[in-house]
């Protein structure tokens, strides 16, 4: 490696975060039975591929050994060699996205009205008879207004980071690529 050059260092930092993030995300496939479920049958189009995901790996990490080869030895030929194994990955990678990715997203159901027979619902002759008693029309009101203001699970937003980790690993990939590029420009 050159001396005064921290592209190099600054590559194989990104390239280990990379790494990190797709090992977090493999292990939540392998842990979720992707791999047994890709042994006992051929992957249908919307499953992840044990060959492809398995090259993306293997590639990437072929990779990262000869970056850290070059960052130790400061060999161009070396740096290139990184680049030409992490071209492929990368278009394995984009293919795992594609085949990772739910789109369309499906609605949810809508959950149906609840039917007069139903606990808590009452029947119209009930709902004259409380609405004739001052007292129990304010315990309906008050029971109301807690059932309709008080937020429940279904209407609070459900926020998930799970997302997030893909989109890091991909924006993380695409400045690992680049810094080795530079870096290896830099070097000849």
């Amino acid at each position: 490696m050159p001396s005064g050059h921290a592209l190099p260092l600054y590559a194989l930092a990104s390239w280990l975060l990379t790494e990190l993030l797709g090992a977090l995300m493999a292990r939540s496939w392998i842990a979720s039975g992707g791999v047994r479920a890709a042994r006992q049958r051929p992957p249908r189009s919307d499953e992840m591929s044990l060959p492809i995901l398995a090259g993306h790996a293997g590639l990437n990490l072929c990779g990262l050994i000869c970056w850290v080869c070059f960052v130790l030895s400061g060999a161009t030929a070396l740096a290139l060699l990184a680049l030409a194994f992490m071209a492929p990955a990368i278009g394995l990678g984009i293919s795992t996205v594609a085949i990772w990715t739910p789109y369309p997203v499906t609605p949810a159901e809508p959950e149906p009205d609840p039917a007069p027979s139903e606990p808590g619902v009452l029947s119209e002759g009930e709902l004259e008879r409380v609405l004739s008693d001052e007292a129990l029309s304010e315990k309906l009101v008050d029971e109301l207004l807690r059932a309709n203001l008080a937020p429940s699970a279904a209407t609070r937003p459900q926020w998930s980071l799970r997302p997030l980790i893909p989109l890091a690993h991909g924006v993380l990939a695409v400045a690992t690529f680049l810094l080795a590029v530079l870096a290896a420009v830099a070097a000849i």
